[in-house]
């Protein structure tokens, strides 16, 4: 899927379209966005959700984070042997 907004400075839009999309059915939806609507179209760019779950955060685990993966897949292999 491909989403895409934009504001066209004149009635002609063109639109390239990936070649896997080629000789398939595709389905063009075009409506306008309100502009106080809270997005991409009225900011210009998306908001980043960095540190919005920090308040579930358990400090005490960090330091457990470096070595989570190597100790979930030797445990993973001393469980199947």
């Amino acid at each position: 899927m491909i989403r895409e907004v934009l504001r066209p400075k004149n009635r002609k839009i063109t639109i390239k379209i990936p070649a896997s999309y080629v000789g398939k059915k595709l389905e063009f939806i075009l409506f306008p966005i309100d502009e106080s609507e809270n997005d991409i179209a009225s900011h210009g760019s998306q908001k980043s959700l960095r540190g919005v779950f920090n308040q579930y955060a358990d400090s005490s685990k960090i330091a457990l984070e470096n070595a989570a993966w190597k100790n979930h897949v030797i445990g993973k292999f001393k469980e199947n042997a």
